[in-house]
């Protein structure tokens, strides 16, 4: 398994993964009209316009892939959201592993892969959005994230709360990664 920076030529293994795991992952939280909207072909035509976005300036994509193929990716860069940013000013955008491939270690990689991009930006600290109802967001917590803010969200004219985690300390976050590799 190699973990490396995206190049825009991924788009389309990216786009794969990400409706896979969208899917699997919201399969029992979303109303079917919302999961009839990812398919490979949307995501692709997204993803090979954005992805040359999403891999200059202080923005990076990340991807884990083995023998050719991406399995998991994640992207990075500078906070976003007004309410996060007086504390937080790296953001961690996702991390997307496919569902075949989850328990491997690929989603904790590519986030230490996403911490060494936001330190070398000068961004100390980070925090990440995910939907509360995330079966997976005991991830964010395994890798060190605290729960720091709440807020609603609507997806397919449907109402959500998405949970916000934060990373007071990346550089020790990196350094106790380091100790345990």
């Amino acid at each position: 398994m190699n973990i490396r920076r995206a190049s825009a030529d991924d788009y389309s293994g990216i786009a794969r993964v990400h409706v896979d795991n969208w899917l699997n992952t919201y399969k029992e939280i979303f109303p079917a009209e919302v999961l009839n909207t990812w398919t490979y072909e949307t995501r692709e035509v997204r993803w090979k316009k954005s992805l040359p976005k999403a891999l200059s300036g202080g923005t990076m994509t990340f991807v884990a892939e083995e023998k050719g193929t991406i399995l998991a990716f994640a992207l990075a860069g500078t906070m976003r959201d007004a309410r996060l940013r007086m504390r937080y000013t790296g953001e961690i955008y996702g991390v997307f592993v496919h569902p075949e491939h989850q328990g491997r270690g690929l989603g904790r990689k590519l986030f230490e892969a996403c911490a060494e991009h936001l330190l070398s930006f000068d961004h100390a600290r980070a925090a990440l959005w995910t939907l509360e109802n995330n079966p997976d967001r005991d991830f964010f917590e395994t890798v060190g994230g605290k729960k720091v803010y709440d807020a609603p969200a609507e997806i397919g004219g449907h109402s959500y709360t998405k949970v916000a985690y934060g990373w007071d300390d990346l550089e020790k976050f990196q350094k106790h990664q380091l100790k345990l590799n």
